[in-house]
């Protein structure tokens, strides 16, 4: 990798790390990360899992999220990703090949990473405060 800006996280292949995560700029996750995930930029590469929820602006996928993202700018699916659960996002690319299982749900972009204050535009499903 180039120089590892401040404010980043990089969770290596073969290191597990749990707990919730606020990286002020970029996470880059080749390993486990059992938990929830905050960050601006987020890249889960080919052997990253994230056995959680991912909160950010901008996520490139390539290996797996099972708890679902929000997706406050632009959300990158590569051919080898596999999500499930909810994924909200403002705009979405999808690789041929890629596996999405669950609910996707289209959201304004740039909102805050809080996805919990703003319903989406589809109120159908906005009540589900508990």
């Amino acid at each position: 990798m180039d120089n590892n800006p401040r404010g980043s996280l990089f969770v290596g292949e073969g290191v597990i790390v749990k707990g919730t995560f606020e990286v002020p700029e970029m996470a880059v996750v080749a390993g486990l990360v059992e938990g929830e995930l905050n960050t601006k930029e987020v890249l889960v590469d080919a052997t990253g899992i994230v056995n959680g929820r991912i909160n950010a602006e901008i996520v490139e996928i390539r290996g797996e999220v099972t708890q679902g993202l929000h997706v406050t700018s632009h959300l990158n699916i590569k051919s080898s990703a596999k999500i499930t659960g909810l994924t909200q996002y403002a705009e979405m690319s999808v690789e041929k090949g890629a596996k999405l299982s669950g609910e996707l749900r289209v959201i304004e972009p740039n909102h805050s990473s809080s996805f919990s204050s703003s319903p989406s535009y589809e109120p159908d499903n906005s009540s589900d405060n508990e």
